[in-house]
């Protein structure tokens, strides 16, 4: 599996929930239901990106929370991004 920068990791998954917080406010004004499930669907799919690539490039260990850290808390890599 192709390895995505940390810095392009944040982005993504950060853009995933800006437009899920967007279709569930669109949802909930225009009293669309399908476009509330839509958001979850887009917040899943934020949460499975971020297990997939929110890790360590060179432990490989799951960063977690640490994701915006400025060290892996595994192996203390200097996390670029």
């Amino acid at each position: 599996m192709k390895k995505i920068p940390l810095r392009q990791v944040r982005i993504i998954s950060w853009t995933l929930y800006a437009l899920a917080i967007l279709l569930i406010l669109l949802g909930w004004l225009l009293r669309l239901f399908w476009l509330i499930a839509a958001a979850l669907v887009v917040i899943v799919a934020a949460i499975v990106f971020l297990a997939i690539f929110n890790r360590c490039p060179r432990c490989g260990r799951f960063l977690g929370h640490a994701g915006g850290a400025a060290f892996c808390p595994h192996c203390g890599e200097r996390l670029d991004g």
